[in-house]
């Protein structure tokens, strides 16, 4: 009885470390490659300026009433966009550059509607949410940073400013 369960937990942890190696492999996909230069800066320039181009703004919009998948997009998005803009006016101070560079650089990418899978095909977001969720793992930290700082310096005035 001893070895028939020692073989099948041999046998599990060896499929447990095929799954992990091609979920890790897929992991470290990107498809940020994608992005030029041109689409980087523009989305830079719409940081600075304190508005998303229309087109990026309506598509999150349209995301927002979708699926589970779309909604994850849009709100990781919006999240990003929120850190930038903090960051940009200089409130939100943990943000170096070099952090603040990937998720423009996503945000760049799911304005794209022609990318690695075009948005207009069925799954089409998917190739978009592998791409937000892996920077929203990778800056896990400063995102969570973000937030706190959020709750106690924005959400009061949002109070206030109602009241």
């Amino acid at each position: 009885m001893k070895q028939t369960r020692r073989n099948v937990l041999v046998t599990n942890r060896v499929a447990a470390a095929v799954v992990f190696t091609i979920q890790q492999t897929a992991a470290q996909m990107s498809f940020l490659y994608l992005v030029t230069d041109q689409d980087s800066q523009q989305m830079r320039n719409a940081i600075a300026r304190g508005t998303m181009p229309p087109d990026f703004d309506a598509k999150l919009r349209k995301l927002a009433g979708g699926s589970l998948l779309h909604r994850s997009v849009e709100q990781n998005c919006r999240l990003f966009i929120a850190l930038l803009m903090a960051a940009r006016d200089g409130a939100f101070v943990e943000a170096d550059e070099s952090a603040r560079e990937r998720p423009l650089r996503v945000l760049a990418y799911v304005r794209k509607d022609d990318d690695e899978m075009p948005d207009y095909k069925p799954e089409g977001f998917a190739d978009d949410q592998h791409e937000v969720r892996a920077v929203a793992m990778e800056l896990g930290a400063l995102l969570q940073a973000y937030k706190e700082w959020r709750l106690r310096h924005q959400v009061p005035r949002m109070w206030v400013t109602a009241a």
